[in-house]
């Protein structure tokens, strides 16, 4: 019996990691708490850029916002929408590119959503040992892209600066590696390339889209046992950064 249910514990920690990507939760909000929640992201949007002027000031005061006031965490949906994510206050890489596409419409800059392939070495130390151990090896990276001056620059903002300096000090994740030590995370109106863009898988093409619709596809496209226990692994994968990675 013992050795039933520890065979059991084994195969469910082995499938949690087979999945490349989190998972839509689903939840009931109201129309009341739509209109709530669409209010709230717009009221937040004229509050940041309140004192900016050109196009470019504003992006910098979302660019920063996004960056550090939604800390990065591991959550168990990813498929949520603006509103969603500047309620819950933290999110990995698709939440937190999903807020700042929003946010830049808002002022009437033009973003969109990339979706890029990368290996799982972006989320190395981040992720608890036995999911990252798992870990789909390549994985869909979202960040967002935003036109300024006639181009369209990556604007990444998925580590906030406290998590950055973390990672340097302790040289974890993208520090391990010294070419890698000097990458900026300030906001510039050419583009801000964020640490997991470093480990871009070549040979694969980029995707672009106005919504998370190719990891929604990808999600639906999963086998029912990893949609289930992939969730865990990523409440597990919260708690090792908050408590470990983050801890001084």
């Amino acid at each position: 019996m013992k050795k039933s249910l520890k065979s059991f514990v084994i195969v469910g920690m082995v499938l949690t990691g087979l999945a490349g990507c989190s998972l839509l939760k689903p939840e009931f909000v109201s129309a009341r708490e739509a209109r709530i929640m669409e209010n709230s992201l717009k009221e937040t949007v004229n509050n940041i850029t309140r004192d900016a002027n050109t196009p470019e000031e504003k992006m910098e005061k979302i660019f920063y916002f996004v960056r550090d006031q939604i800390p990065f965490d591991f959550l168990d949906n990813s498929l949520m929408s603006a509103e969603e994510v500047l309620a819950t206050g933290r999110g990995s890489c698709m939440h937190k590119a999903v807020l700042l596409a929003e946010m830049a419409k808002e002022i009437g800059i033009p973003a969109r959503l990339h979706f890029m392939w990368v290996t799982k070495e972006a989320l190395r130390d981040l992720l608890h040992p036995m999911s990252y151990f798992f870990w789909a090896n390549p994985f869909l990276h979202t960040y967002p892209e935003v036109k300024l001056d006639g181009k369209w620059v990556p604007m990444e903002a998925t580590f906030d600066r406290e998590l950055h300096e973390i990672l340097l000090k302790k040289g974890l994740n993208f520090a391990r590696y010294p070419e890698r030590r000097d990458i900026s995370i300030q906001f510039s109106k050419s583009g801000v390339i964020g640490a997991q863009q470093l480990t871009a898988v070549k040979g694969k093409e980029p995707i672009y889209a106005d919504d998370l619709t190719p990891l929604r596809e990808m999600i639906e496209s999963l086998p029912w046992f990893k949609k289930r226990m992939h969730p865990w692994a990523l409440r597990r994968s919260s708690g090792w950064l908050n408590q470990e990675v983050r801890k001084p």
